[in-house]
């Protein structure tokens, strides 16, 4: 009997908690995102340390399983220091790319993006001569009319608009920048002690399951998350090894050709790459739009040029550098970058994909395992 009334005051203690909760929530609907906002800011330096620490692990993998540890097998001092040294190596290679990137690469761009800033208005003036003297014969072009001062009065009224309001909210922004690079180098020095130490921290978090959960949960956790390593790593190094082929085809080429602005339209299409399906070609609109303003002639060879690398790009280089690393056809791919990209913008586009790729090889596998079970055979 006493079991029974224990039993029922347990049930009621958890309806009035639910209960308590949903009116928590309809009273205060922001107090969950607020909360949840605070956490991030307060472990903002640990979300990011652990993001470089991602990163940073794929190429300190591949040095310390194909060079390091190899030569330990000759050396063995060398073989006590192989994570140290593959880390070191690591850091060295990321901080001289990024030395060249800054000293090269940046100003080059800076340049361009100026240049192409300041020479838009003698552009359009030079685009609408061009198209006019060419299409005179049309009689639809004699109800258009370019107001190109009018254009550029707006677009200073706008620009003065946005500088009032970046000076008023000046100090707010250099706190900003502040805390960012704060947290970033709060960042870096988190995600070195992760990769010193991340066979200890496995270990311990392994403890921890296993201590509080049954044994089978943890192996199926544990499965899940060697997934989700294996799926976001591989998208992450294919997509980075096949934009930096591309950027650079593309940089020789257009440089071969003497289209305008090459450097800058190298590097805009191999990053919009990022995104399947949208991505390359949005990056190919921005390009082609910008090479008509400067040049209108050569818009043609350059789209036949950039699409053919495209097709040869996707046809022999991508399934060899990158390969179905996600699983998913190209429905799926759309489905992750239009539902994310609404949930979390860009980050959400690119995080997108390879999650969905998990929970698609989570699903797949359980429906599978399920027919099975039943003895049902689906052609």
């Amino acid at each position: 009997m006493n079991k029974l009334k224990d039993l029922k005051l347990k049930n009621q203690l958890i309806i009035s908690t639910y209960i308590m909760i949903f009116l928590v929530l309809v009273i205060k609907p922001t107090l969950v995102p607020n909360i949840i906002s605070r956490l991030i800011t307060a472990f903002k330096p640990f979300l990011i340390g652990g993001a470089i620490a991602f990163l940073l692990n794929i190429p300190m993998k591949l040095i310390e399983d194909k060079i390091i540890k190899p030569l330990g097998k000759k050396y063995k001092r060398l073989e006590k220091m192989s994570r140290i040294i593959a880390l070191v190596s690591t850091l060295i290679i990321v901080i001289v790319l990024l030395s060249a990137f800054m000293n090269y690469i940046v100003p080059q761009l800076v340049d361009s993006v100026s240049t192409l800033t300041n020479n838009i208005p003698n552009y359009i003036n030079s685009l609408q001569t061009y198209v006019t003297s060419n299409l005179s014969n049309l009689d639809v072009l004699k109800n258009i009319e370019f107001d190109i001062p009018s254009a550029i009065q707006k677009a200073l009224l706008y620009v003065g608009d946005l500088t009032n309001m970046i000076i008023s909210n000046l100090l707010n922004f250099t706190v900003s920048i502040t805390n960012f690079f704060m947290n970033l180098f709060l960042g870096i020095i988190i995600s070195i002690y992760i990769l010193l130490s991340k066979e200890k921290l496995s270990l311990q978090f392994k403890k921890v399951m296993y201590a509080y959960i049954s044994e089978k949960k943890c192996e199926r956790i544990i499965y899940i998350i060697k997934l989700t390593n294996h799926k976001f790593s591989r998208f992450i190094l294919g997509q980075s090894t096949d934009g930096l082929i591309l950027g650079t085809v593309f940089f020789i080429v257009l440089t071969l050709l003497k289209m305008p602005y090459a450097l800058l339209i190298s590097i805009l299409i191999p990053m919009a790459n990022f995104v399947p399906i949208f991505g390359t070609y949005v990056g190919i609109t921005i390009s082609a739009f910008i090479i008509l303003m400067v040049k209108p002639t050569a818009v043609i060879l350059f789209l036949v040029t950039i699409l053919t690398i495209q097709q040869l790009d996707g046809k022999f280089i991508y399934p060899v550098v990158v390969g179905n690393s996600l699983g998913l056809s190209s429905l799926w791919i759309l489905l992750a970058i239009i539902v994310g990209g609404n949930l979390f913008g860009i980050l959400g586009m690119l995080l997108g994909m390879p999650l969905l790729g998990v929970v698609y090889d989570l699903v797949s596998e359980s429906v599978n395992k399920r027919l099975e079970s039943k003895d049902i055979k689906i052609p």
